[in-house]
């Protein structure tokens, strides 16, 4: 496994600001040797003994040789799915890989020039000889890095009509493609995607890719978890209440003072001005929404205990890659809100620059930072197993 230098965002030598202003959700670009003499941290037997496992997400897509074209196969997986693959023109797909394998953060943290909030995760597929998922585009961001082998992308940025997908497939497949641009991926080669752009790979010989891929969240999605958060605790005694001007001569009448009382309604919680839309949306970002289950191997009672296994485990704490931590300033000099998984904590800005600047935490550094409610807090996080020790 090849990291590249710290502090070097895999981009080939473009600086962040560039690649924020021409490329990124703007065009898609090829960055050759963004990871150079990068070696797949997984062989195709361990994504396969991946997604045996019942608690990972994972999926086959059969393009020729299955019981229908485009046939997909839902995890877990089992011996007997893999020996009745065919040769050629299948895949194999395993989402959530950081959050299994915790080594792999490595490879997400290199994008952390992307608020980390917005990650979804870390996908790898194998490809058998000729094998793809077909033509088809993606409502989020993504860099797809080459692990081993080669893949031929062709690339298209026209729109996709509706009626241009195949119904009645696990994917958007389009039924008509046409490439304006392609490139064939070496190992450590790797593309980055904005949302909707149509892509097609096809394995050239066996392959393995990886895929970082960012949050898509709709305004469908952003309103209606607002709307349950700002209510959650609206008292019933909070009614509409039928303005003067709104009765009518006619029964079956709504006139427009009973409209703009419920408009008035909804000014009041819908105002971006909101005071509770900045720890919503702390809540809502850091919320994982998966079903991934931490633990702690050795929970502690004491920030003594929690020193004493640092040396002897002779390596770091870490922030669990499958745990969210964010942060917002709460309008105070030195204090700010820290959203944990959905829970919103209140920290000093030092304490949380310390703990979220870095996947690695200098306990030591950080112990001279905290106060009693941050040490409590911390213990909190690491007996929950948000926060691990590398062996673990």
């Amino acid at each position: 496994m090849v990291e590249i230098p710290k502090g070097l965002p895999p981009l080939g030598g473009m600086s962040v600001t560039t690649f924020l202003q021409d490329y990124w959700q703007q065009q898609p670009l090829i960055i050759r040797q963004a990871f150079p003499d990068f070696e797949t941290p997984l062989s195709p037997e361990e994504l396969a003994g991946l997604s045996c496992e019942e608690e990972v997400n994972s999926r086959i897509i059969i393009e020729k040789g299955g019981d229908h074209s485009w046939q997909a196969i839902h995890g877990p997986m089992t011996e007997e799915i893999f020996a009745s693959m065919p040769e050629t023109h299948w895949t194999l797909v395993v989402n959530d890989l950081e959050k299994t394998i915790p080594e792999l953060a490595w490879i997400t943290d290199q994008f952390r020039f992307i608020p980390e909030w917005y990650l979804d995760d870390l996908m790898s597929s194998y490809a058998a000889p000729e094998g793809t998922v077909g033509p088809h585009f993606d409502l989020y961001d993504v860099f797809i890095l080459q692990g081993s082998g080669q893949r031929r992308w062709q690339i298209s940025t026209q729109p996709v009509a509706e009626d241009n997908i195949i119904p009645d497939v696990a994917i958007r497949l389009q039924k008509d493609f046409t490439a304006e641009i392609e490139w064939i991926l070496e190992p450590g080669d790797m593309m980055y995607l904005p949302a909707g752009v149509s892509h097609y790979g096809v394995s050239i010989g066996e392959s393995m890719s990886y895929s970082i891929g960012f949050k898509a969240t709709s305004h469908e999605a952003l309103v209606s978890d607002f709307i349950a958060y700002i209510t959650r605790e609206l008292p019933i005694s909070k009614t509409y209440h039928l303005p003067n001007e709104g009765l009518a001569t006619h029964p079956a009448q709504i006139t427009a003072a009973a409209i703009a009382e419920i408009r008035t309604i909804f000014k009041n919680y819908l105002d971006p001005q909101h005071p509770q839309l900045a720890r919503w949306f702390g809540s809502f970002v850091s919320d994982s929404k998966t079903d991934f289950v931490l633990e702690c191997e050795q929970p502690v009672d004491s920030f003594e205990q929690l020193l004493a296994l640092q040396k002897k485990f002779a390596v770091p704490l870490l922030r669990h890659p499958a745990s969210r931590f964010a942060f917002t300033a709460a309008g105070q000099p030195q204090a700010v809100m820290l959203f944990v998984d959905g829970q919103e904590l209140n920290v000093s800005k030092t304490f949380v620059y310390q703990l979220c600047d870095q996947r690695t935490i200098d306990l030591m550094k950080l112990s001279r930072l905290m106060n009693e409610n941050e040490r409590d807090l911390l213990l909190d996080l690491y007996n929950a197993g948000k926060l691990y020790f590398a062996n673990e």
